[in-house]
C-alpha cells in the first residue's frame, strides 16, 4: 500500500504525467523503495477511479496522448491522514547479496572476495549517480526537503553498503592470514 501513497506524494507537488511519475520515483525512491513501471500505472488507475487523482488528457498530433495527473481534494486528505495517522512500520531489508553471504561458508575465498568487490563496484556506481542528481538537484535550487533527505539517505546508504563490503573483505583477508 505504502506504494501509492509514494505516487499521491509525487504528485502533490506538481502536475505530472504518467511518464514523470515513473521517472521521479525510480529517481528519487530508488534507495528505499521498489516498483516496477507497469505496478505504478495499475496504482495511478486504482488511485483514479477512487477519486484520489485526476487527469487532464492532452491530444498531441506527432506523438501519443498524454495524461496529466493532479491530486484533488480527496487524495490530499487521504495523504495526510495517511502520514499523520498511519503507523510506522518496522524497515524491512531485503537484500539478495545479504543471502548470499550465508552461503560464504561453502564458497572459497577467492570467491567471496570477489562477490564483495562486485557489490562494492555496484555501490560505487550507484553513489556517483546519487551524488550527482543531488547536486543537479541543488543547482536548480529546488527546495523539495523531501527529495533532499531522501537523495542523502541514498548517499549515506551506499557509503556504509561500501564501507561494511571493505571491513568484511579486510576480515576475511586476516582469516586466511591466520
Amino acid at each position: 500500500m505504502s506504494l501509492r501513497y509514494a505516487l499521491l506524494g509525487i504528485i502533490s507537488k506538481r502536475r505530472v504525467t504518467g511518464y514523470d511519475v515513473v521517472h521521479i520515483f525510480k529517481q528519487q525512491m530508488v534507495h528505499f523503495w521498489g516498483s516496477t513501471h507497469s505496478q505504478i500505472y495499475t496504482e495511478l488507475h486504482k488511485m483514479e477511479k477512487e477519486e484520489l487523482v485526476d487527469h487532464e488528457l492532452v491530444i498531441q498530433e506527432s506523438s501519443p496522448n498524454k495524461k496529466i495527473y493532479s491530486l484533488t481534494d480527496k487524495g490530499r486528505k487521504e495523504l495526510i491522514r495517511w502520514a499523520i495517522e498511519e503507523p510506522l512500520k518496522s524497515a524491512k531489508i531485503k537484500d539478495e547479496f545479504l543471502i548470499k553471504t550465508t552461503i560464504f561458508p561453502i564458497l572459497t575465498h577467492k570467491e567471496v572476495l570477489t562477490l564483495l568487490d562486485e557489490v562494492i563496484e555496484r555501490e560505487r556506481i550507484t553513489l556517483e549517480k546519487t551524488e550527482a542528481w543531488r547536486d543537479h538537484f541543488k543547482q536548480e535550487n529546488k527546495q523539495d526537503l523531501g527529495a533532499l533527505l531522501t537523495v542523502e539517505y541514498g548517499i549515506r546508504y551506499a557509503k556504509m553498503y561500501i564501507e561494511w563490503c571493505q571491513w568484511a573483505k579486510s576480515l576475511i583477508e586476516k582469516r586466511t592470514t591466520d
